[in-house]
């Protein structure tokens, strides 16, 4: 009877053991993203461009419907495109450089680019208003999507205008240089490749 007790100790306590490391790995070990995101640091990534760079679209599948999302888009479009991945998508931020970096890893291992240095990203000039119009008192800064402040971390090249001429455009680019991500800004009706980002809570 006493060998029965301490078996049925050993198995539950084995069994607590099990339990544990599915919730560790779980945790720690399983990615928190879905298809077609990959989870980079702590976020959610779709880059448009991480399949054979000869497909003109990519194809995603979402409630028994197929999407065909372009790889290249205008910034409004890949907004857009973002959106149809998953409702709280949006073109990436960059919110500091260690975050920068660990893209950085990512594209140069995983990703065409090669083929497609320049991707969009979420900013652009100018803060919106309530509506879609921009506030025109605000068009010397940058701003990710709807944020009320400008951006905190930026990495433009040098040679972007960052005063009142806007010959370059709204929308703020991405390039990769094998080292960094750059900035520039470029005309938001340009179609280029672009990555969304899906933060996790």
């Amino acid at each position: 009877m006493f060998s029965l007790g301490k078996s049925f100790l050993a198995f539950t306590f084995l069994l607590l053991l099990l339990g544990c490391y599915v919730c560790i790995y779980q945790e720690y070990f399983q990615s928190a993203c879905s298809k077609p995101f990959v989870q980079i640091g702590r976020n959610c990534y779709f880059f448009s461009t991480n399949k054979a760079a000869s497909y003109e679209f990519y194809k995603v599948s979402y409630k028994n419907r197929v999407f065909s999302v372009p790889i290249m888009m205008d910034w409004l479009h890949a907004n857009f495109g973002c959106e149809t991945l998953d409702s709280q998508a949006r073109l990436i931020t960059l919110q500091n450089a260690d975050e920068m970096r660990l893209l950085v890893d990512y594209i140069r291992d995983h990703t065409h680019a090669d083929t497609h240095p320049m991707f969009w990203s979420g900013g652009h000039r100018g803060r919106a208003n309530d509506g879609m119009d921009i506030d025109h008192r605000t068009l010397i800064d940058f701003y990710w999507h709807d944020d009320y402040f400008p951006m905190n971390f930026t990495n433009f090249a040098r040679d972007v205008p960052l005063q009142k001429t806007y010959s370059d455009g709204f929308c703020v680019s991405l390039e990769f240089t094998g080292n960094e991500l750059i900035m520039g800004v470029a005309s938001c009706e340009k179609r280029m490749s672009f990555v969304c980002e899906l933060r996790l809570l």
